[in-house]
């Protein structure tokens, strides 16, 4: 009970976090300058929340899924806290590539994805990238690629797309249309 009780409060406090500083931070592409004190207050909102999801012990429902051309031996794992969505991951492999993508949420919406892609030809060097998007309010904050800061680019609006995409598709469980068709 005092365990559950201490979850809520932290869930509270870090959501009217977000919530103030979510009207101190401009937009992409705004001319307004993000203030960096807010930002990283933001980033450390984002950082503690996701700290918390991964800290706690969550009820997990397993679904496979394949579509040719798109995904070999795909998995998506929903994470539940109560009857809630509060982690979805993604993963997957095609051809000499696979993938592993994370996303979480808080009050229904995307505040931190995570992805890391290995692959190369069949013969040669692999690689692996990761990439983090810190996002409050629909909007990326930061994006990082190997613990780098980089400018945001189209993936980011697409993975969010993509984080919103299964939560819906979390009913009909039709995780190839949704993930595979544009």
């Amino acid at each position: 009970m005092k365990l559950q009780l201490l979850s809520l409060i932290l869930t509270l406090n870090i959501s009217l976090q977000l919530c103030a500083q979510s009207k101190q931070v401009g937009q992409i592409g705004d001319k307004a300058p993000v203030q960096s004190g807010s930002l990283a207050s933001s980033i450390t909102a984002i950082r503690e929340q996701y700290n918390r999801i991964n800290s706690i012990q969550l009820k997990s429902e397993k679904f496979k899924y394949e579509a040719d051309g798109c995904v070999e031996d795909g998995l998506v794992v929903y994470f539940k806290e109560g009857n809630t969505i509060v982690k979805v991951t993604e993963s997957g492999s095609i051809g000499d590539g696979s993938w592993v993508k994370e996303y979480y949420y808080h009050l229904g919406k995307v505040f931190f994805c995570y992805d890391k892609i290995v692959g190369g030809p069949a013969i040669g060097k692999v690689t692996t990238t990761e990439r983090r998007y810190y996002i409050q309010d629909d909007k990326i904050l930061r994006q990082m690629e190997d613990k780098k800061i980089v400018k945001v680019d189209n993936s980011a609006s697409e993975t969010i797309q993509t984080g919103y995409k299964l939560l819906k598709v979390y009913k009909t469980k039709d995780f190839a249309a949704a993930l595979c068709n544009p």
